[in-house]
């Protein structure tokens, strides 16, 4: 998908500037975050994830499961069989 990946720890103050959010596994592939409540009394809201996943995490997600069903072929080193 051609996506710059920064993979590092984040601090909670950043989150607020992020356009989209969303947490993943292996059962929930991927699902979008649409509010986090903290404190007593605050939120941040992801619009994009408040109905649907955003355009980003939308088609991560759509490319993720077409791995799953065999619909794409999987990068090198993703699949293992088991037996």
């Amino acid at each position: 998908m051609h996506i710059k990946v920064d993979e590092r720890k984040v601090a909670f103050d950043e989150i607020k500037d992020f356009e989209e959010c969303a947490l993943c596994g292996t059962a929930a592939v991927i699902s979008p975050v649409g509010k986090i409540d903290y404190d007593s009394d605050k939120s941040i809201v992801f619009p994009s994830g408040m109905e649907k996943s955003g355009k980003t995490f939308a088609k991560l997600r759509e490319t993720m499961v077409d791995i799953q069903t065999g619909k794409i072929e999987a990068p090198e080193g993703w699949i293992y069989k088991i037996k």
